[in-house]
């Protein structure tokens, strides 16, 4: 037999057990009603109560704050139910009313459990403090049982079993109230496990069902009361049947449906960053095209007018122009770091063969070593070369490639001004720049990110001038899958 013909016959057999209860009581209840509304009150107690021992003891990792807020709600509705039972007419407790008294807490604990449906739903997806929770219910509970034994709280039934209007009304609103929650819940039904939720929405409906058969009822041993205290204990039933069954067969269904749904929103949020990611590249790669093209129209402007204006106005736009191509490498840096692209073997020497031809300055490559890398480490050469030839006035740059055990080492050393050192730990800061010829101060930023994805960078002295820049790439490193599984590379 399969897991859902398992189920299946379990909810039958959880179907017929019950109606037969009900029959039974019905029976009992035909001869003895005292004994029957005993049994069906504080049946559904010890449910109620079973279920505020599952909530609040599971309040340290049962996220649903809706569920933890009902368990602990329902704790002070059962309360007010247990009073309301041993006041019962008959019981001989509150000699004085025993009619008005537990018709007065009937109402109040209907009233408690319609709020308390109400409230739940806003309380998703909040930290909520439950101690606080638990002592707000207290003091609401403590002033209803003043307000009844000091004579505050409105009569429910007067002289000869006559329901007042207060009465009356109070289950049409109290029905009001539960169907409004009915509405919030269903609005928020993706928060729950479907059983979870079918259950809730069904205990929400047989409480309509127990109010509207009280306002039809003709006195406190009616079959309308009988009918209105079987609708109770079927509510109950489904409260714990959401909350304690579920929690105890299928916990993960339960208590972990806050991590499934936190799953679902980082999917939904890493979707949308990487659509924000693409539209940021094509403004990006469109910005670089079209201001590339009026800066070479620029530049060869400048060359045309050189004859024709002074020293002075031609450095100031020679500047300009550097500058703003500058800052159009840079946001191709930026956009390469953006995007984290396929990683591929990549021959270092042919790398850095590859980037030396974009520069008009010697630039010597020897060694031999590859790594996993993307189209960034590319980026991160030439932007290195390119400052030690704007900023370090260098003319020749010697890149030298070495294999180590765990990594490759690519050592870019120009004969430059170098970096003075006390500057040196401050390169790869976002921002920083230093001297005249310092542009937007974010290229070698961008170049250590790239590179710790797979590796490091450092910097140090050239010998006898200039710097050297170092980058360690790691032949094995840990990345993570689109299932954020971890693997070694």
């Amino acid at each position: 037999m399969n897991l859902n013909s398992r189920y299946s016959l379990t909810g039958y057999f959880e179907v017929l057990f019950i109606t037969l209860i009900l029959i039974g009581l019905y029976l009992v209840g035909h001869e003895t009603f005292l004994f029957l509304h005993s049994i069906v009150e504080i049946t559904g107690i010890i449910i109620i109560g079973a279920v505020f021992l599952i909530t609040w003891n599971s309040r340290n990792y049962l996220k649903n704050s809706y569920l933890l807020f009902l368990g602990t709600g329902f704790l002070f509705v059962a309360l007010l139910d247990f009073v309301h039972v041993i006041g019962y007419k008959g019981m001989d407790v509150f000699l004085a009313d025993e009619v008005n008294v537990p018709a007065q807490l009937w109402i109040a604990a209907r009233y408690l459990q319609a709020v308390s449906f109400f409230i739940a739903p806003f309380m998703l997806r909040r930290e909520v403090d439950m101690r606080k929770v638990f002592s707000a219910y207290s003091v609401v509970t403590a002033l209803i049982f003043a307000s009844i034994y000091m004579g505050y709280f409105p009569d429910a039934i007067i002289e000869g079993s006559v329901f007042t209007s207060f009465k009356t009304s109070s289950e049409y609103v109290i029905s009001l109230v539960l169907l409004s929650s009915f509405l919030l819940l269903r609005r928020h039904k993706e928060e729950f496990d479907d059983a979870v939720y079918k259950s809730l929405s069904g205990a929400i409906i047989l409480a309509i069902f127990a109010e509207l058969a009280s306002t039809f009822n003709t006195g406190v041993y009616g079959f309308t009361n009988l009918a209105g205290h079987y609708f109770k204990l079927l509510s109950s039933y489904l409260i714990y049947r959401a909350i304690v069954v579920i929690s105890l067969s299928r916990p993960y269904d339960l208590l972990y449906r806050e991590l499934k749904i936190r799953e679902y929103d980082l999917v939904k949020n890493k979707e949308a960053q990487e659509h924000l990611l693409e539209t940021l590249g094509l403004v990006n790669q469109i910005l670089r095209h079209d201001i590339l093209n009026d800066l070479n129209v620029i530049s060869l402007s400048i060359g045309n007018l050189r004859e024709d204006m002074d020293d002075r106005m031609l450095d100031h736009s020679y500047k300009a122009v550097q500058h703003s191509l500058k800052l159009i490498n840079d946001m191709k840096d930026f956009e390469s770091l953006m995007h984290v692209r396929g990683l591929k073997t990549i021959d270092l020497r042919s790398l850095a063969e590859e980037v030396a031809q974009e520069f008009p300055i010697t630039v010597n490559a020897h060694g031999e070593c590859s790594v996993k890398a993307d189209s960034g480490l590319h980026s991160v050469v030439g932007n290195i070369i390119q400052n030690a030839m704007v900023h370090g006035k260098a003319n020749k740059v010697d890149i030298s490639i070495s294999s180590k055990k765990d990594f490759c080492e690519m050592r870019i050393s120009d004969n430059g001004t170098g970096i003075p050192d006390s500057i040196k730990e401050h390169v790869f800061e976002e921002g920083f720049k230093h001297g005249p010829s310092g542009h937007t101060g974010i290229g070698l930023y961008i170049a250590k990110r790239i590179i710790d994805r797979y590796g490091e960078i450092s910097v140090d002295d050239n010998i006898p001038t200039g710097t050297t820049f170092i980058l360690k790439l790691y032949h094995r490193y840990v990345t993570c899958d689109e299932k954020g599984n971890e693997s070694e590379i």
